[in-house]
């Protein structure tokens, strides 16, 4: 059941930062576009994905963490600084898909702020990646 459970995770946390990566760079790209009826277009695209693809791998994800961390008796052990680390990124890393989410739905963005929210996604999953490989505290 382990195997089962770290694979379903791992491939959630890939299809979660996959698709908040591409949706904060399509935010970018979409900034480019001036016919409005590709705006349109490209923001009913980027709305569906979030909402029928983003969410329901989001709870996948934490669900089949939660699990790991519960078995492998994680949480309350010494030594897993990093877990909680992670976890408090995971936190960072919602607020930023609820962000790209209300920057999908605004018209009137700043590219600097839709380029802020595409690096804080990409760094955060970086240090999240990091976190879970190589354990350091």
């Amino acid at each position: 059941m382990y195997i089962f459970a770290l694979t379903l995770h791992v491939i959630a946390v890939m299809l979660v930062i996959g698709t908040l990566f591409v949706q904060s760079l399509s935010v970018v790209f979409r900034l480019r576009l001036s016919n409005q009826v590709q705006i349109e277009g490209i923001q009913f695209v980027q709305r569906r994905i979030h909402r029928l693809l983003y969410y329901p791998v989001l709870t996948v994800a934490v669900a089949s963490g939660a699990y790991l961390a519960l078995i492998q008796e994680r949480i309350s052990s010494p030594g897993n600084g990093w877990l909680h680390t992670k976890v408090t990124l995971l936190l960072i890393l919602i607020i930023l898909g609820f962000v790209n989410r209300r920057q999908i739905m605004n018209i009137d963005l700043r590219k600097s702020q839709a380029l802020l929210v595409h690096i804080g996604i990409f760094l955060v999953s970086a240090a999240m990646i990091f976190l879970a490989q190589a354990k350091p505290f």
